[in-house]
């Protein structure tokens, strides 16, 4: 993953741990969402905050198996479905 990080210097022949330590959560949840999203019963496996985040900040540079990145996007346009009929009906009862 190749991810421009605007608020870290980066020096040449220097690693930079928190890079390195984003890096490596991002493989994890790249690995994690291209096996939830390969199983059978993929949507019924909930995907959490933290990789929710990391799907909205760095998603762009993330690769994932083609049915994978498809059955993703299907589960995050449902949620995003399911949560905007909840606004509607707060919104109808006030």
């Amino acid at each position: 993953m190749n991810k421009n990080f605007d608020n870290v210097i980066l020096f040449p022949g220097v690693e930079n741990k928190q890079v390195q330590e984003i890096e490596t959560r991002l493989s994890g949840t790249q690995i994690k969402m291209n096996t939830i999203m390969m199983l059978n019963d993929y949507d019924r496996h909930p995907i959490d905050d933290r990789d929710l985040m990391d799907l909205a900040e760095y998603g762009d540079v993330m690769s994932f198996a083609s049915l994978a990145a498809r059955r993703l996007i299907s589960c995050l346009a449902a949620e995003v479905l399911k949560q905007r009929q909840i606004i509607d009906e707060i919104e109808e009862y006030c």
